[in-house]
């Protein structure tokens, strides 16, 4: 215990000395002003929509259902009374669209969409299968949709909770830690490592009575140390103490697998800057999973394969709780399974890279 008190002291100070460790808890404190300070809560904009009812039918409808100032309030659906009137809306807000009600001589409801040059087809096919429903909700002969046909339809989520609630910046934070804090070890300990190659001191340790575990055990140690400082100057402020154990503990998990992969590019690699492209591909990639996060849409199979999967749903789970607990313990134990895996085989593949330096 001795030996790895002062070999984790000697990194300390090595890693104080090179500064990447006052570099990497001064970032910390910097993304957590962002986080605070300049990215907003919310960044949802309420799309404005000016309808000109010739008909009167959806406007009458509205203001008995909703009322009309409370949707022109709330939903930003404004009720114009000419068609001239809602150009020259459309024309003074650049993100809002027209809508006109007109009546067929046959009975039948005409609608006509006015659109900003840069609206996508899938908003105006929505909007049109909405206009649709409405009206034949609304009007006469109502058989396009039975009485029974509404009461039978039941929206079901696989996940409860008031996502939408959560703030912005919040949102933000698991692919935030994923990036600043949990990758950490990946770059940390091969610039560790690279330094005492380029010094040679790895080439002493070799023959004193430390073994090459504790040599790299404690580098393993500085990691979390500092994973463990970055991670609770980030998190702490910005989400207090709920959740905070058990997304500690998928973050340091992360830190342990990103830094057993940093040994073994430590031992192919001279020095850091020789595996730039590969780290760089790496992050590419540890980076996929995020699209998953923020649009559960896209979620292949083969998106569970990238260990950086779990650690942000992991995140997810234990920031913003609902009925997905389990994915913490899923998230924990493939990190976990993985990282008991790589220590071993990264301390067995450096010692054979390093044991043929002469």
């Amino acid at each position: 215990m001795n030996r790895i008190g002062n070999l984790f002291k000697k990194d300390l100070i090595l890693g104080i000395k090179d500064m990447f460790v006052l570099l990497e808890v001064g970032f910390a404190v910097v993304i957590l002003f962002l986080l605070l300070f300049l990215i907003p809560e919310d960044i949802k904009q309420e799309a404005t929509v000016y309808v000109y009812d010739s008909t009167k039918v959806v406007e009458n409808f509205a203001a008995a259902s909703v009322g009309l100032d409370e949707m022109e309030e709330k939903r930003g659906e404004y009720y114009v009374n000419s068609r001239d009137e809602l150009i020259s809306g459309m024309l003074e807000n650049r993100s809002a669209m027209g809508l006109i009600i007109t009546k067929n001589s046959n009975g039948t409801y005409n609608t006509e969409l006015l659109t900003q040059p840069y609206t996508t087809d899938a908003m105006v096919q929505y909007i049109e299968i909405d206009m649709e429903d409405l009206l034949a909700l609304i009007t006469p002969p109502y058989d396009f949709y039975p009485e029974e046909v509404h009461e039978s339809v039941r929206v079901t989520a696989l996940q409860w909770g008031l996502r939408d609630e959560i703030p912005f910046n919040q949102r933000l934070l698991p692919p935030i830690l994923l990036m600043m804090v949990g990758l950490l070890g990946l770059f940390i300990m091969m610039s560790l490592i690279g330094q005492e190659r380029v010094e040679a001191t790895i080439r002493a340790f070799r023959i004193s009575p430390a073994g090459m575990w504790e040599f790299l055990l404690s580098k393993h140690l500085l990691l979390i140390a500092i994973g463990f400082t970055t991670f609770s100057i980030i998190y702490l402020p910005m989400m207090g103490f709920g959740g905070y154990l058990p997304a500690l503990l998928i973050i340091l998990l992360t830190i342990i697998l990103g830094s057993s992969v940093g040994v073994i590019l430590g031992g192919i690699f001279d020095t850091p800057m020789a595996s730039m492209l590969l780290i760089f591909l790496l992050l590419v990639v540890v980076a996929l999973p995020a699209i998953s996060l923020f649009s559960p849409a896209f979620s292949p199979e083969w998106l569970k394969l990238i260990p950086s999967y779990h650690t942000l749903f992991g995140l997810d789970a234990a920031m913003f709780p609902d009925n997905n607990s389990h994915l913490i313990w899923q998230s924990a134990g493939v990190l976990g399974g993985l990282d008991v895996v790589l220590l071993v085989l990264s301390a067995w593949i450096f010692g054979k890279l390093i044991g043929k330096e002469a």
